[in-house]
Formats: structure tokens, sequence, C-alpha cells
């Protein structure tokens, strides 16, 4: 029996001595500090270059997750400089309570530069070390850096201790060396991918119809020119080199020049100096054809070319003309170089072709030249915005401008002096406003003016199109020339709208203000907006200028600017009214409104939002 009750001991003792050599299992942290993508709760940030953009910012949050005796922190969080930049922070003062906290202690925690956020908070008394899962602080980031051509910007979001600790960030209560709590470093992913841009490329030809009338090329030459422009390009295409063809009408057209490349070409101002471009251009006459190739030959210093801009200036001469009612035309068409290999418009810089929409065509017709009994009626705007040639119109005319009407009488193409030219004017609704007479000086011309009424009532019931109609008696035979205008406000308001509705002091309130205009000439207008407080103080302007030109005739060409005002301290809390204007110069400069106050077409008063009591988020 003794001999069984010493086995037991021998047993335990070579246990012990098995679990002497057998290694320790190490134990389980189940804390941890982490970065958290506050828009979904992960850890990886994602922005695609379709929809985000260099300027967009984003948000993270960085968590104490399963902590036990949490009584302060002290952390650093590191991302390559140049990709990202930290703008705010946001610190958590309030985990052991209302006013129980001191910090944050470093004034001046964001340095970009070295791509670096420091920062440090302490519990105080009253309050008591907490268990469970916080959030430290959030931060918000913009983006900078963006992605090449198929390729992604990559950043991580790094937590690490700081100086002078042992291994951790979160704090206890206790003293040092055994105030840092154990826990897991979990960081956080930056990802910016490339992608295919929603806007596309295209080419344009400007102006689209060129139309020229009352002209005789037999004894007067008659040139003309056209730009091909280039639109709606994405930065993200890379876009670097453009090649099309322009076809034309041999019989009636010829070219005198191709310019392009220089200082005012799309792609110049996306090369580091001059040289940094290449255009190319060969006319073929007789197949009717001319081919445009214009690349960025500096790659290295190349700037990712975004926008709209010109691509070539093409001058024709017009070599046929038939008698008047007979036009001559050519279409002026911008298809693919497919010959030269082309499937696309656009290539990138690493020559890859990218996507394009088709192009928007232009067109030319000569009108006949007329002799025999003649009458010509035009306004004082120069040729061709003046109505020149028979049947043509002007440009348009804004409130209370005079017109002036000039009517040129002529027989096989020579002034007939003395003669009575009547003149007749009548508004949109076919009434007659007025009835003049004038008589031909020694060029053929009679000249009547008038100014375009502004009633007291419903003036705007005048706009639309005018019609003016004159006679002359030549030689017992009635000739007639009709020519029309478009009478408006020269700026033609369509919509304001907001980024949203609610705003905090310190925010931005950027507007979107789409306008149109009949002016075929050019116009410079001053777009402003002022915003007006809950108590009419005003609390911030912003003003942009747009050069105004090229509509076709009773066609309203589209526009739209964007403005920002800032919504500072002193701005009352409540509705803010926005005043947005049109002017032809600063009012102290001499200049005078181009249209009435922009109101809403449904609610007839001028947009509001809506200023928090509050700062912005």
């Amino acid at each position: 029996m003794k001999t069984k009750l010493l086995v037991i001991p021998v047993i335990a003792m070579m246990l012990l001595g098995m679990l002497a050599v057998l290694p320790m299992a190490s134990a389980v942290i189940w804390t941890n500090l982490k970065v958290v993508n506050l828009e979904d709760g992960t850890q990886e940030i994602h922005k695609w270059s379709d929809v985000d953009h260099p300027g967009d910012s984003f948000d993270i949050s960085i968590v104490a997750e399963n902590v036990t005796g949490l009584f302060g922190w002290e952390l650093v969080l590191r991302w390559t400089p140049g990709v990202i930049n930290c703008t705010a922070e946001t610190c958590n003062m309030k985990i052991w309570g209302t006013g129980n906290a001191l910090g944050p202690w470093d004034a001046n925690p964001i340095n970009n530069t070295s791509g670096k956020y420091h920062q440090s908070v302490t519990g105080r008394a009253p309050g008591t070390p907490k268990d469970g899962t916080f959030w430290l602080v959030n931060l918000t980031f913009i983006i900078v850096a963006e992605p090449d051509y198929m390729s992604v910007v990559h950043t991580q979001l790094h937590l690490e201790k700081p100086p002078g600790y042992v291994a951790y960030c979160l704090l206890s209560a206790l003293p040092k060396p055994n105030d840092e709590i154990p826990h897991n470093y979990v960081h956080g992913e930056y990802y910016y991918h490339w992608a295919p841009p929603t806007e596309i490329a295209y080419l344009e030809v400007v102006p689209k119809n060129t139309i020229i009338a009352g002209k005789n090329i037999y004894k007067n030459p008659v040139q003309f020119s056209v730009d091909i422009m280039i639109r709606d390009v994405a930065s993200g295409w890379r876009l670097a080199g453009i090649e099309f063809l322009l076809r034309y009408n041999t019989s009636v057209l010829d070219v005198l020049s191709v310019d392009g490349g220089d200082a005012g070409g799309f792609l110049y101002p996306f090369t580091a100096e001059p040289g940094g471009t290449w255009f190319y251009e060969d006319v073929f006459e007789s197949l009717g054809k001319i081919r445009v190739a214009y690349v960025v030959i500096d790659i290295p210093h190349y700037t990712p070319a975004h926008g709209e801009g010109k691509v070539a200036t093409i001058t024709f001469n017009c070599t046929l003309q038939e008698k008047f009612p007979t036009s001559v035309s050519s279409d002026l068409n911008v298809t693919l170089d497919i010959e030269n290999g082309m499937t696309s418009y656009f290539i990138n810089w690493k020559s890859d072709e990218v996507p394009y929409l088709e192009a928007k065509d232009g067109y030319y017709e000569m009108k006949g030249y007329v002799i025999g009994r003649v009458i010509d009626l035009t306004t004082q705007y120069p040729d061709p915005y003046g109505g020149q040639g028979p049947g043509m119109p002007s440009d348009m005319f804004w409130p209370q401008k005079q017109v002036e009407l000039n009517a040129y009488v002529t027989y096989n193409e020579w002034p007939v002096q003395q003669k009575i030219v009547a003149f007749e004017i009548d508004n949109p609704q076919g009434d007659l406003v007025d009835l003049l007479t004038g008589i031909t000086d020694t060029n053929g011309k009679a000249h009547v003016s008038f100014r375009i009424p502004w009633p007291c009532d419903d003036p705007e019931s005048l706009f639309g199109v005018w019609t003016v109609k004159a006679t002359v008696d030549l030689y017992c035979i009635i000739v007639n020339d009709t020519l029309e205008f478009h009478f408006d406000y020269l700026v033609h308001w369509l919509k304001v709208t907001t980024d949203k509705i609610d705003y905090g002091h310190c925010e931005y309130i950027n507007l979107n203000v789409t306008f149109g205009s009949h002016s075929q000439q050019a116009h410079w207008v001053l777009i402003t907006v002022v915003g007006h407080d809950e108590v009419n103080v005003p609390y911030g302007v912003d003003r942009v200028w747009i050069l105004v030109e090229g509509a076709e005739y009773c066609t309203l060409k589209e526009y739209t600017v964007q403005l920002s005002i800032h919504v500072p301290k002193y701005a009352a809390a409540g509705t803010s009214t926005l005043y947005v204007n049109a002017y032809s110069a600063w009012p102290a400069a001499g200049g005078s409104p181009w249209a009435p106050t922009y109101v809403d077409s449904v609610s007839g008063e001028p947009p509001t939002v809506n200023i928090l009591a509050a700062w912005a988020p």
C-alpha cells in the first residue's frame, strides 16, 4: 500500500518538471486602439477619381475599444506627406464627464509637412477611470494627390506610441511605469483609385453656322474663320494628344490657313515651358480634308489637361457664289482619322486612346448676290450682326435701347439717291409700334431710329421677336426687306441653386448660377451675390466676370458660374436671403444692371438658406 502512495508524489514531480520546460502561452489582449472610417465603420477609406476630387474631405475616428480603467491617452498618427492633409481635430473631452478632462495638451498637433498628428488628453477628478469603448478624437482630412492613369494612391494611417512611452498609448490612473494599458494597434488604410471620369470630351466647330449674306465675292473677296474647340476634358483621362480630320466642299471653299499650338492653344497651359507641345497640319485640297494633330511632347513636366479650349483656327476663302435666291453651302465635318490608324480623337500620355463623344460639326452658307432692284435693311450693329443681306436677322436689343435702322437701296449694286423708304415696326404680338419714312442719301442709305418702349405696366410682355419691314418704290416696282431681332434682358436668369440648405457659422455657401443670353456679340457680365442675414445685415459678397457671346439667332445660349460666400460669426442665425445680380461693370465704374435681381420662378422671391445657431461641422 505504501508503495502505491509513493507513486503519486513521483508523478506530480514529473509533471512539474514538464511544465517547467513547456513554453507559457502569452496573455490575450482584448483592447484595441484603432482607426475607424466614420463613413462605414471599417479601417479602410476608398476614394474614386470619378466622384472624389482633390480638396474633398473625409473623416476618421481613433477609437479605444474594450478598454479597462482608461484615464488618459497620448498617441501619434502618421501618413505619407503630400497624399492627404489633416485639416481639423475634435477631441472627446466628455469621456469622464463634462469638465473632467485636461487638454488637449498640444496646441499645434497637425504637421502635414511630415505627415504627423500628435495629441493627448487626460482625465481628472472627480472623473474616474472608465471601462468600455470610446472615441478619442475625430480627424478631418482632404485629398491632395491624384492617382495616375489606372493606378492607386495609398497611404497607411499608422498609429504608434509617442516618444518616451514603453509600448502603448492608452493610460490608466496608476503611476508610471505601470500606467500604460496594453492594447493592439489597428491601423487604417487610405486608397484613392483612378476611375474612368464621367465627363467625356468632344470636339466642336465654332461658330456652328457661318451664314454670309449681302456680299458679292466677285467684287470684294470674302473670308471667314472657324475654331475647332475641345470641351469637357476631365483630368483623369490624362489627355495629351488630339488628332482629327475636317472635311469641306472644295467647290465652294479654299483653305487659306490652319493655325494652332501657340500660347492660346488648349494644351499649352498644361506644359511647363514654351515648346512643350507640337502642332501639325496638312491640307489635302483635292480631297477636301484637313488633318490636324496637336500633342504634348514635354510629358515629364505635363499637368493633366482639363476644361476646354481651342485646338485650331481654320481660315477659308469663299470661291463660289450664285445669284440670289440661290445659295451655296458646305458642311464642316469633324471626322476620325481612321486612315491614319486612329479610332478616337484623343490619346493620353501613354498614347492609349481615350473615349470621345460625337463631334459637333459646322456649316457654311453663302447667300446669293443680288442685282437689279435691291433694298437691304440693317441695324447699327456691324456685319454680320446687323442683319446685312436680304431677310437676315439682327443681334438682340435690351430694354430702352435705341434701334438705328438703315435701308440701303441699290440698282445693279449702284446706290439710288432721293428715294423715300417706308419703315414699319411691329412688336411680338404683331401690333404696330412705329411707322417712319426716310430718304436715301448719296450712298443710297435711308436712316430712321426709334427707342424700344418700356411701358409702366408689364413691360416684359414686349420681350420676344420684333419685326421691321422696309419698302421702296424703285422704278415703279415695290421692293422690300424684312429684319427681325430679339428683345430681352441681356442676362436672362434661369436658376440659382446652393449645395445645401443649412449652414453653420464659418462655413461657405456655394452657389451655381445659370443664365442665358440671346447676344451674338461679346459683352462682359459681372455676376454678383450678396448674403443678407435674418435681420438684413449683409455679411458676404462674391463676384465673377464672364464673357457672353456667340448665341445663334433666337436661341438662348446658357452659361453657368460658381460663387461662394463665407458665413461669419456675426451673421445672425435664421433665414438668409441671397441676392444675385448681373452688371455691365461695377456701379462705381459707371456700370448698370443687365437684368433685375434673380427671383425664383415659382415663389417670385430671391433664394434663401438657413444659418444655424452652430459652428460649421
